[in-house]
């Protein structure tokens, strides 16, 4: 394979090192915090409302922060910032082990959160972007393989050490898992861009032919000021805030809506795993197909996924079709969190992918949050999330639409 014919392409390491941060990011995942839920809140007496409320401040913190640390990715590099925000990771679960009060868990997994949304979680698509053009969709697949991956692996060592040794180690074990994996990697390794060592992208020579010549030059030209004056950028944008909201509304309540069909609580649970597996598989999937077929079209495919993933859930009464729901909604996830940077890179270059993701990750975490709450407000108010499933379809339809009519855009007065 050309791609290793001589020795392995420096950004392969940088991308390994990116993958270990996803990985160990799991540490601040909803689906992990689910599991220490019932053993802290039994011991401190805390209301499931308020172990929740951490998660939305967190989260509402990593969306302010976001444009700040991806405009400043464009400048240094994503080294500080991926260093930076695993080791406030690792801090916030040693804190975490150690907490005896409400007040102490908010203030350290709102830092957890903060730190996953507004840090790690923007700085590590830009790095692989910007040491990647030919080969960009398989590099980025990898990163989003490692989150999945992350949380398959995760979740049952977490309730194995619960269940044998308490919480508190397993919060330990987290905070290690992610400086082993995460701080170390991106503190030795994580580089700015191929050109600062000396070398091509994609680790070419002279004699590239992976892409036209014209299209590398205009790779790295756009600002921000053309960018936000293009149509593309805010269909795009719109895109993934509506997806975000879809998603996220489903997410957090399935659960309930699974047993609310008669689908037994354990059961359910196990569609989450299902779930997993599927994003993970299509992380990897998505990402090389990406670099044979436009991600636009690509995305436009997953929002249709998503709409009929809601109408299988909207028809679930058996656990076949939870599961079924499941695969779809896995690819559905993963492959808006793998397309996004893709898209956002063949549109606009690698220049300014740390200011543009960073925009995108933080309109996508309100999207997160609107969505919860908007299918909550739907139950409340009549018993049951049937209204908010048809809407959740109906808008990821309009995702559709404005994905379609995003095109690449072209670069005015180019000298």
């Amino acid at each position: 394979m050309k791609l290793f014919k001589r020795r392995i392409y420096y950004g392969w390491w940088v991308v390994g090192a990116a993958a270990g941060a996803q990985f160990g990011n799991a540490a601040t995942a909803i689906n992990i915090l689910t599991i220490f839920v019932l053993p802290m809140s039994t011991e401190f007496g805390w209301s499931r409302t308020g172990v929740a409320a951490a998660t939305s401040l967190g989260a509402i913190l990593g969306a302010i922060v976001a444009p700040f640390s991806g405009r400043l990715i464009d400048r240094i590099g994503s080294r500080v910032i991926l260093t930076l925000g695993s080791l406030l990771v690792v801090c916030a679960c040693l804190g975490l082990a150690t907490v005896g009060s409400l007040i102490g868990f908010y203030v350290a997994f709102t830092i957890a959160r903060s730190a996953e949304q507004g840090l790690v979680q923007v700085g590590a698509a830009p790095v692989v972007a910007k040491w990647f053009f030919k080969y960009r969709g398989r590099a980025m697949s990898l990163i989003f393989f490692a989150s999945s991956a992350g949380m398959i692996i995760t979740a049952p060592l977490v309730q194995l050490i619960i269940s044998n040794f308490g919480w508190r180690l397993a919060w330990v074990m987290l905070a290690g898992n992610m400086f082993l994996i995460g701080v170390v990697p991106c503190a030795l390794l994580i580089r700015r861009q191929p050109e600062d060592l000396g070398l091509m992208l994609d680790g070419a020579g002279e004699d590239y032919t992976g892409v036209e010549s014209d299209t590398i030059s205009t790779d790295t030209i756009w600002s921000m000021h053309d960018a936000v004056g293009t149509y593309s950028f805010w269909a795009v944008l719109g895109s993934l805030f509506i997806a975000a909201i879809c998603t996220s509304g489903v997410g957090l309540h399935l659960i309930p809506y699974l047993v609310q069909q008669n689908i037994s609580s354990g059961a359910a649970v196990s569609v989450i795993s299902v779930m997993a597996f599927s994003g993970a598989i299509a992380a990897i999937v998505l990402g090389w197909v990406s670099e044979k077929i436009s991600p636009r079209i690509m995305l436009g495919a997953v929002y249709l996924l998503s709409a009929i993933s809601l109408v299988v859930l909207l028809n679930t009464t058996t656990l076949p079709l939870a599961y079924t729901f499941a695969i779809l909604n896995g690819i559905v996830g993963t492959g808006v969190n793998t397309l996004a940077p893709i898209l956002w890179a063949r549109f606009y270059g690698r220049g300014i992918m740390g200011s543009i993701y960073g925009i995108s990750r933080s309109t996508q975490v309100v999207g997160f949050a609107i969505g919860p709450l908007a299918s909550g407000l739907v139950y409340d108010s009549f018993g049951s999330y049937e209204n908010a499933l048809i809407w959740f379809a109906v808008l990821s339809l309009v995702s559709v639409g404005f994905i379609a009519s995003a095109r690449r855009p072209r670069i005015r007065n180019l000298v």
